[in-house]
C-alpha cells in the first residue's frame, strides 16, 4: 500500500525577535509606516472617485439601455 502524501510542515511558529537595528530599518522602508502618503487622498479622495465613477457608469448604462429597449 501507498502512503498518502503528507503537506510539508509551514515554518509559521518560528520567528524570531527583530533586532533594534532591523527594527528601525522597517520603520524606514516601510511604505505605511513612513507615512509618506496623503491619508486624506489615499483614504477619503480615491475611493469617492471610484464611488462617483461607478455610479456615473450605472446610469450611462440605464441611459444606454432606455434607448435601444
Amino acid at each position: 500500500m501507498s502512503k498518502i502524501p503528507q503537506q510539508l510542515e509551514l515554518p509559521l511558529n518560528r520567528t524570531r525577535e527583530a533586532t533594534p537595528l532591523e527594527y528601525l530599518k522597517w520603520r524606514e522602508e516601510d511604505y505605511w509606516n513612513k507615512m509618506d502618503f496623503d491619508p486624506l487622498v489615499m483614504f477619503v479622495v480615491i475611493p469617492t472617485i471610484i464611488q462617483l465613477s461607478a455610479v456615473g457608469m450605472m446610469l450611462l448604462v440605464f441611459w444606454i439601455n432606455s434607448k435601444l429597449f
